[in-house]
């Protein structure tokens, strides 16, 4: 991948972005992403590069590959010699009990008072991450915010973050790159740091294993998503992707969609849906009902997602019934394990910029972005690579509108530019996943 040597300057309200105003509207629980940045012991400096620096860019042009075995698992936790948790910030051991792969991982308790926990790996060598994205296997016995600090000798690095639920299998996260510190070189990378910040008692543990590298995509990839089969998807966000000849995904409740304007309700009609299809959109599942899958009861859960794939596949949409969005970005272990048993691809993630997906399904998404971040978003993605999906729900109301179309002329000018491409579900799924 061709990548600057010195990371450049940025639209600056993207920081953190990935994390605040993520959870769609189904979402209920407050997340705990940006107020939480306050914690940082250098959240003070935890800004984009200067505007008024002038990085210097490696004047080569040539295709870098990624460092020879960067890829893949770069640390199994088999031990924990090379970790060091700061004193003062948690504590670090190991759990033979959990494991992603091998015999162990690595238990981070946080510190009592504000929930937060930090280990840091020095690296004999520096390694070049300029071509890929990092990420972790973990649970949590509780919701938090965990961040992945890539340093260079300089202490400046390059961030990547992703949520983490309570009671999940071990499983691999995609995270996305979310914010830069100083200047840093990511060609000379020689601190590995994992941050976490749970929101609620501080009694929580994080337990992370499999610290690996996925492909970063050179041009970045956008994809524009609508949850919740609301009818303004096709008469208010239908027009503005028109107007640009953008493709979007509807992933929508089948149970939900109305047969006709005779049935009283502010969904989709089954007539809408196969307009938007004939239009290029990707017809996709959110489940029978599109309530979030914990409130489901278990003996309905199953057939609440085979529901919609048959009901999907019966209309003609069989292509998109390989697609899912969990409602509201929220997930338990039993829905987990049944949309990796009936889905190609699935989404829940919240964050920005991610790479391959080294799980795919649980890639990740921004919800609902406000006006003014939607098209820095774009840019951002245009800037960083990797894949960054907008996901929108009601459109209703008026910033949600505004955020559309500000994110679609964006889009429309960096793709004519050659700076990103859209994607659909099947391209991520038949190219963007990472296996390994």
């Amino acid at each position: 991948m061709r990548r600057r040597t010195y990371l450049t300057t940025t639209t600056a309200t993207i920081a953190g972005l990935a994390i605040a105003g993520c959870v769609g509207d189904e979402a209920t629980d407050d997340d705990p992403g940006d107020g939480n940045g306050d914690r940082d012991d250098d959240s003070s400096e935890t800004t984009d590069t200067d505007e008024d620096d002038d990085p210097e860019e490696d004047e080569t042009d040539e295709e870098d590959e990624p460092t020879p075995g960067l890829v893949g698992t770069f640390d199994d936790f088999e031990t924990l010699d090379d970790w060091m948790a700061f004193q003062d910030i948690g504590s670090l051991e190991a759990d033979t009990d959990r494991a992603y792969g091998g015999s162990q991982s690595a238990r981070l308790t946080p510190r009592e008072d504000d929930g937060q926990v930090r280990i840091r790996r020095s690296l004999d060598e520096p390694i070049d991450v300029r071509d890929v994205t990092p990420g972790l296997a973990m649970t949590a016995d509780n919701r938090g915010i965990v961040r992945i600090q890539l340093q260079d000798e300089d202490g400046d690095y390059v961030e990547y973050s992703q949520q983490v639920l309570p009671g999940m299998p071990l499983v691999r996260k995609n995270f996305g790159i979310t914010r830069i510190h100083g200047d840093p070189d990511p060609s000379e990378i020689i601190v590995l740091q994992v941050i976490c910040w749970f929101s609620e008692d501080t009694d929580s543990q994080l337990w992370v294993d499999d610290f690996h590298f996925v492909p970063t995509p050179e041009t970045g990839k956008v994809m524009l998503q609508f949850h919740g089969g609301y009818e303004t998807h096709y008469t208010d966000a239908f027009p503005v992707l028109e107007e640009y000849d953008l493709p979007a995904t509807a992933f929508v409740p089948t149970n939900r969609l109305r047969p006709d304007a005779a049935v009283a309700g502010d969904r989709l009609q089954y007539d809408q849906v196969d307009e938007l299809d004939d239009a290029g959109w990707t017809i996709a599942s959110q489940s029978a009902r599109g309530t979030q899958l914990g409130g489901v009861d278990p003996s309905e859960l199953e057939s609440d997602l085979t529901d919609s794939i048959d009901w999907l596949t019966e209309h003609g949409y069989e292509d998109g019934a390989r697609f899912f969005a969990f409602p509201g970005s929220e997930y338990t272990a039993d829905s987990y394990e049944l949309v990796q048993e009936h889905f190609d691809l699935a989404f829940a993630g919240q964050t920005q910029s991610q790479g391959y997906a080294g799980n795919p399904h649980l890639c990740s998404l921004v919800a609902n972005p406000d006006p003014e971040e939607a098209a820095g978003l774009i840019d951002w993605t245009a800037e960083w690579g990797g894949i960054t999906s907008l996901a929108y729900y009601q459109l209703e109301e008026s910033d949600a509108l505004t955020s559309l179309e500000e994110a679609a002329s964006a889009l429309d000018e960096r793709a004519a530019a050659g700076d990103v491409e859209v994607i659909t579900p099947a391209e991520m799924a038949d190219n963007y996943v990472f296996e390994g």
